[in-house]
């Protein structure tokens, strides 16, 4: 009659139906859980006179959605799929990750998982870990992963014995898009603008012809003469009036060191131009099983802050800061998969280059001075990789598969002639002036294979057993070359005006300045860091509950080399076996409960240990290293509530704790002079994080015509850092939040469907609360990022079946991003309205 029961081992299969009189039907991806029963209709049409026969498969249906994947998960999970950053117009992994509870993400850049930073968060691409592109961070900048190569991104906030020892805050494993399902090609064109800044002066000032393209054409390479006349900036370079011992002023070497390097000083302004972008993607998949996927996307944009001001307790005035932003991406995947195997080849090159141009003008009270500051400031960040992977499935004890994969990747950050200068009342400071050379090199090569089988015990008893290995390697080395000019004659040196003018051949013919070398002997090094894993898991399920259990075994080998320093090296070694356990309990198809309890670690990054004093990219505060610091141990503790409506409709409550011994804090350094200006990093004593997240999704309209669903997410986040003792003297405070965690962040979603006309609206809020930016010397207040609100719009028309119609509005409020200490706003400015609108046409 129609009617048919199967009873399956948990997984997903394919349902097959045929009837000589009503053909065949085809469902793809069954999802069967353990002890869920549901019934699933499906409709056949008959062969002859097109009547319609209905037929009741007994079982489980779930679609490969977000919800279903959390809801499958052995672990406290969070899953984006590439429809969601689809609906909800997300450019990058960055701003994608910004609606998921408990996640901020800083600067645009860097996730911020349970109220903790990057030490505490592991980010893996295909399962493969991730090098990095910021030389003062162990993360991973998000922005650099754009959403049109992502199949999904998923936030797994509970440790399992297959993750990384250190994902304490969480782990974010990043996949990419794989083979299509079908021959497709795509090609989009975008355009935008800013209501601020669009058409308007902003800074800007003499480039290289490529610029458009993000990559500099060689304007801003380091000159060759000053390269092999100071061995990259690592030789020192004297004036006096001895040609044999030191460069004499005004002498033929002098001068062509001077004049070797471009004299482009000026900040000047352009027009900034519309956001301009395309895409273009095709993929096939043959009848073998093989097929392929790639995808090209380019973006130009200007972005610049407004109505900017400074006002901290010494200096107040304004300042100016515009960027040109260049994204490019390249992305190509083949494979070929089969009955019992897969095997895939997966090409991803990531570039995002920015060029900056930041001029500031301020009045120090206490010091009576007019100063002003002009920065120009050229980055390219890359990501190279190249990665296999594949399965092989068969029947052993089992139902048994083996998962491979192996992958090679670089990163790069090239930073050309960052220039910096200093104005004090009019007077050009000739100790303020810097072009730094320096470049980023991060060479990854990681391996790791994993064995599952599955096993059925009885009618309701279920065993998963999970072994693994896992090895990585990073190589990283980082070339830095600084150069700065002395005053030689200071009775003729000229010092007012445009300093194109003022350092013209003139000024090196006259010998009244000379270029000097800046370069430390720490200012370069070699850093190796060796990961090897393996673990062991077992799950057991019994009926209404699942049990898991297992460690995982981590050897970890970090060191960093400086060759111009005579060699100095500094070294960490540590090995931990890291348990966890965890169950839940399936009440019915609706009630699901989780809990666990797991251990984990976090160890310095690089240049946290390091023994020399590096620059913030960003705000060129000084950081000095602390080679004296131990690695932390982490105590964390899980329960979630989780409610499905629906295969697309949940409710989830969570608690979390997580109790730090000896956490990592950036804090202000030990010391006078340039030092007191500076940051360290030091172990503290103790941390203790608490935390509540509520998360929902609910369709609120299911007509004909219309459909709308309500979601969002608020967590409440509670930590102390129990600072150590010289901490504690240095900030006249006893304990305090960590850094960059909010009390509070929440979101909203709202989207509504119009069938018919295959249109939809989606509209978005993101709230974090008030958050520490940087911790401040003695009595004054910590520097607070203040919360705000933004809100964005995403619109889209599914005119036809070959094009498509998208619109976006971001930051609708124009919401004011402001920075505070105590009472006094310190920093405030504006980024305005971006409006963008995107034709893609499907062939």
């Amino acid at each position: 009659e129609g009617f048919f029961s199967f009873e399956l081992p948990r997984g997903e299969y394919s349902l097959v139906i045929n009837h000589p009189n009503y053909g065949e039907r085809d469902v793809k991806d069954v999802r069967v859980m353990g002890s869920v029963n549901t019934g699933v209709n499906l409709t056949m049409s008959m062969s002859g006179d097109g009547m319609i026969e209905e037929v009741v498969a007994v079982g489980t249906y779930i679609p490969s959605t977000a919800t279903a994947q959390e809801r499958d998960s052995s672990a406290v999970l969070d899953a984006i799929g590439s429809e969601q950053m689809a609906r909800f117009g997300d450019s990058s992994a960055a701003s994608a990750l910004n609606r998921v509870a408990g996640v901020s993400v800083v600067g645009g850049q860097y996730a911020v998982v349970r109220g903790m930073g990057g030490r505490y968060i592991a980010s893996r691409l295909n399962g493969s870990p991730m090098p990095s592109t910021d030389p003062m961070k162990r993360d991973v900048p998000l922005d650099l992963f754009p959403a049109s190569v992502l199949g999904g991104i998923d936030i797994q906030k509970s440790f399992t014995p297959d993750m990384p020892g250190d994902a304490t805050g969480g782990a974010i494993l990043m996949n990419t898009k794989g083979l299509p399902d079908e021959t497709m090609s795509k090609a989009s064109v975008t355009l935008g603008m800013n209501d601020r800044t669009t058409f308007s002066d902003i800074g800007s000032y003499q480039g290289g012809d490529t610029d458009y393209l993000g990559y500099d054409d060689g304007t801003r390479e380091m000159p060759g003469f000053a390269d092999s006349l100071t061995n990259g900036g690592r030789d020192s370079v004297n004036y006096c009036g001895n040609p044999n011992n030191c460069l004499v002023p005004g002498s033929e070497d002098a001068i062509d060191f001077g004049t070797s390097f471009e004299n482009i000083y000026d900040a000047q302004t352009a027009e900034a131009k519309p956001e301009r972008g395309f895409s273009v993607s095709t993929g096939h998949l043959y009848d073998s099983g093989a097929g392929y996927y790639g995808a090209f996307q380019y973006k130009d944009k200007w972005t610049a802050r407004h109505d900017a001001k400074l006002n901290s307790s010494s200096e107040s005035g304004t300042y100016e800061r515009s960027q040109r932003k260049v994204d490019v991406t390249g992305y190509f995947v083949a494979g070929i998969e089969g009955n019992s195997y897969d095997v895939t080849s997966k090409t991803i090159l990531l570039r995002k280059t920015d060029d900056t141009v930041k001029t500031e003008s301020v009045y120090n009270d206490s010091l009576d001075q007019d100063v002003s500051n002009v920065t120009l400031q050229w980055v390219e960040r890359q990501y190279l990789g190249q990665q296999f992977s594949g399965g092989v499935y068969f029947d052993g004890i089992g139902t048994d598969e083996v998962k491979w994969r192996v992958g090679v990747a670089q990163t790069k950050r090239d930073e050309p002639d960052r220039r910096s200068y200093e104005f004090i009342n009019g007077n050009i400071l000739a100790g303020g002036l810097e072009r730094r050379f320096s470049e980023l090199t991060e060479d990854s090569f990681d391996l790791g294979v994993d064995y599952t089988t599955e096993m059925t015990l009885g009618d309701t008893t279920f065993l998963e057993l999970k072994a693994g290995l896992d090895y990585s390697n990073k190589d990283r080395t980082v070339d830095m070359g600084r150069f700065g000019i002395a005053t030689l004659d200071f009775a003729n040196a000229d010092q007012t005006g445009s300093l194109e003018d003022i350092l013209d051949r003139d000024a090196f013919e006259n010998g009244t300045y000379g270029f000097t070398t800046r370069t430390t002997d720490t200012d370069n090094y070699k850093a190796t860091s060796e990961t090897s894993a393996g673990y062991l898991s077992g799950k057991i399920d019994l009926g209404d509950w699942s049990l898991l259990a297992g460690a995982r075994y981590e050897d970890f080998t970090q060191e960093l080399k400086y060759p111009d320093a005579g060699g100095i090296k500094n070294s960490l070694d540590d090995d931990a076996v890291l348990p966890a356990v965890s169950a839940s309990y399936r009440l019915n198809e609706e009630w699901q409960f989780r809990a666990s309890v797991t251990s984990t670690v976090s160890r310095p990054g690089i240049t946290e240990r390091s023994a020399s004093v590096q620059y913030d990219p960003e705000t060129d505060d000084p950081l000095i290293g602390n080679p004296d610091l131990e690695i932390s141990d982490i105590t964390n503790f899980d329960l979630r509530a989780e409610y499905y409506f629906s295969d697309e409709e949940s409710i989830t409550l969570a608690y979390f704790n997580k109790t730090v011994d000896s956490p990592i804090e950036r804090t202000v350094a030990n010391g006078d002079g340039n030092a007191a200006d500076g940051y360290t990093f030091r172990n503290e004593d103790s941390a203790d994080i608490n935390g509540i997240e509520l998360d929902f999704r609910k369709n609120i309209i299911d007509s004909d015509s219309w459909t709308g669903f309500l979601s969002g997410n608020i967590s409440y986040i509670d930590s102390e850092v129990t600072l150590e003792a010289a901490s504690a003297q240095l900030e006249k405070r006893s304990s305090r939040e960590l850094q960059g965690q909010s009390d509070y962040l929440a979101n909203i979603q709202l989207g509504f469907d119009h069938l018919p006309s295959g249109q939809s609206v989606t509209f978005l809020a993101n709230y974090f609360s008030d958050r520490i930016y940087a911790t401040s010397r003695g009595d004054i207040d910590n520097e607070i990022e203040d919360g705000r609100v933004t809100v964005d719009m995403v619109y889209r028309w599914d005119y036809s079946d070959t094009l498509v119609f998208k619109g976006k509005a971001n930051n609708i409020t124009d919401a004011k991003v402001s920075y505070s200490q105590g009472d006094n706003e310190i920093e405030s400015y504006y980024t305005g309205r971006n409006y963008t609108a995107t034709a893609e046409y499907i062939f």
